[in-house]
């Protein structure tokens, strides 16, 4: 395993936590921010996923990553890995990175995503289907709905960062919503362009109630902000 310091640093901003060089395996890893100052060493049995959760949840801490892949690791040997980066950081800065300090919960807590499956356009049967056909069921299913989450991924794993800071909300207020993907081009077919011309919207996520737009992540997080999104959805 190399030393934290030897460890590679990879970009993580943006959509950079998609690169190659993070491991989808158990192992270690260090975030840091764009001053490149350690925020954070973690463990996981999945690093990839872990560093996309802290990307997704707080960019602004999360510039850059070093991993160590540890693909045959237990538990025990991931903790013995993980104190030695952290020991390594002590000895050469004199203290914990500020996410690993006890009163600082912001990369170990995780909020919780009730899980629930996304409404499928189509019964997969028809990969041609007509952009008019799709814009047909898109209508009947943001009218049979009250509020629909149009998204990149699933509600459990939402794969961009604006997907998931909406489902975020929408879980925090605690309301009954539906998603659907529009990266699943078997049952929603061109789905991520038909939606922007049905929409008239040219970003996703994007939002419906009551059969209309609310909006895409920046309207839905200021009104969110403002405690506008509550009332209009009827949240308690």
């Amino acid at each position: 395993m190399p030393t934290l310091a030897d460890a590679e640093s990879v970009y993580i901003a943006n959509d950079g936590h998609r690169d190659e060089r993070i491991p989808a395996t158990p192992g270690v890893y260090a975030i840091y921010d764009e001053k490149n100052a350690l925020q954070y060493i973690g463990l996981s049995r999945k690093v990839s996923s872990s560093v996309k959760v802290h990307a997704f949840e707080l960019p602004q801490y999360c510039h850059s990553v070093r991993c160590a892949s540890l693909p045959d690791a237990s538990k025990a040997d991931l903790q013995t890995a993980w104190k030695t980066w952290v020991l390594e950081h002590v000895g050469a800065m004199g203290s914990l990175p500020p996410g690993n300090t006890p009163e600082n919960k912001l990369f170990s807590e995780r909020r919780s995503r009730p899980s629930k499956a996304c409404l499928r356009l189509s019964d997969g049967k028809n990969p041609e289907m007509p952009a008019d056909e799709l814009k047909e069921a898109i209508q009947k299913c943001v009218d049979g709905h009250k509020i629909v989450a149009f998204i990149k991924g699933t509600r459990e794993e939402p794969d961009c960062g604006f997907s998931h800071r909406m489902i975020n909300v929408l879980n925090e207020l605690c309301v009954d919503y539906e998603t659907v993907n529009v990266l699943d081009d078997y049952y929603n077919p061109n789905l991520i362009f038909v939606i922007k011309d049905f929409s008239e919207w040219p970003t996703i996520p994007q939002l419906y109630v009551d059969g209309e737009l609310l909006g895409g992540h920046d309207i839905v997080n200021s009104m969110h902000e403002t405690g506008e999104l509550k009332k209009e959805l009827g949240a308690a």
